[in-house]
């Protein structure tokens, strides 16, 4: 961190985090009213995509669609706001970082946003259409699907915002093993406790059914994995780098030390004469 860019007291620094807090909730406030304008679109959105064609979604209180749709509306707004959000913060942050430090934020950053888009896609488009499908699926003569209009927005908003967080893991091996925290080796050997990890995440994070604890666990894992072999792979070239710099190093540092002479001497010899070849000099003088 390099705060001599920014020279500023304790207090001063929490008036700059309060006003740039107080952006952000005006941000928010101004998308809200919009936001709340495609609420029903984005809820007709989320069932056409997730669910059967002849699907519908039921509310059993007065006052629930309003509820769902001011949550669907500040959930969107944020969604909306969240690179201005992003720009303000990093206004904020970016004083007190080196060059280096700036960089590697950026690409955590870019990376971060990036897989969690994937992991919000993967789970709209594939596991909740499957997960409807199989709830649906149960239903015989007797048996008829009431899904409640909140009860499906909540599902949803879970799993789209754990499967969110579980694309994270990449993030997490990567670091560590770049940083030197921990080994690749190390990570290698610890498999049983990553899986036990991710199973419990995964319980935590979806309903609670095997199904969709299978459907989030399978694909992180998956992640974890590949991200093992990008660290490997990233952690060989970098000694590879490190050692090939290091020659360089060595070889521009490397002065060929002279050889002393004695010029005095009629056959120049490189080593200085013993006292017995000096003695018998002296004579032939």
């Amino acid at each position: 961190m390099n705060f001599s860019e920014n020279n500023k007291t304790f207090l001063e620094h929490l008036e700059a985090l309060r006003y740039i807090i107080f952006r952000i909730i005006v941000a928010i406030v101004i998308l809200l009213p919009v936001t709340f304008y495609f609420a029903d679109e984005c809820i007709g959105l989320l069932v056409d995509y997730s669910c059967p064609p002849d699907f519908t979604l039921r509310y059993f209180s007065p006052m629930e669609p309003l509820f769902v749709k001011i949550k669907i509306s500040l959930l969107t707004a944020l969604f909306v706001a969240l690179p201005y959000l992003a720009y303000v913060v990093w206004k904020f942050v970016v004083p007190a970082l080196y060059p280096h430090e700036k960089r590697v934020v950026k690409q955590l950053a870019f990376s971060t946003w990036l897989l969690f888009l994937a992991g919000v896609a993967f789970c709209f488009f594939l596991i909740i259409p499957a997960m409807m499908r199989f709830s649906l699926s149960m239903e015989s003569e007797g048996l008829e699907a009431a899904i409640g209009l909140s009860n499906y927005i909540g599902l949803v908003g879970m799993m789209l915002l754990g499967f969110g967080i579980m694309f994270q893991l990449p993030i997490v091996v990567f670091f560590l093993s770049l940083s030197g925290m921990i080994k690749v080796e190390t990570i290698k050997k610890l498999r049983p406790v990553v899986l036990i990890v991710i199973l419990t995440l995964s319980a935590l994070l979806t309903p609670p059914d095997v199904f969709s604890q299978l459907m989030m666990a399978i694909p992180t894992y998956l992640l974890f994995e590949i991200s093992l072999l990008v660290s490997s792979i990233a952690v060989r070239n970098r000694k590879t780098v490190k050692i090939e710099e290091t020659e360089v190093d060595e070889e521009e540092e490397f002065v060929e030390t002279p050889k002393k002479t004695v010029p005095n001497y009629p056959d120049n010899s490189h080593s200085y004469p013993t006292k017995k070849r000096k003695l018998r000099y002296m004579s032939r003088k």
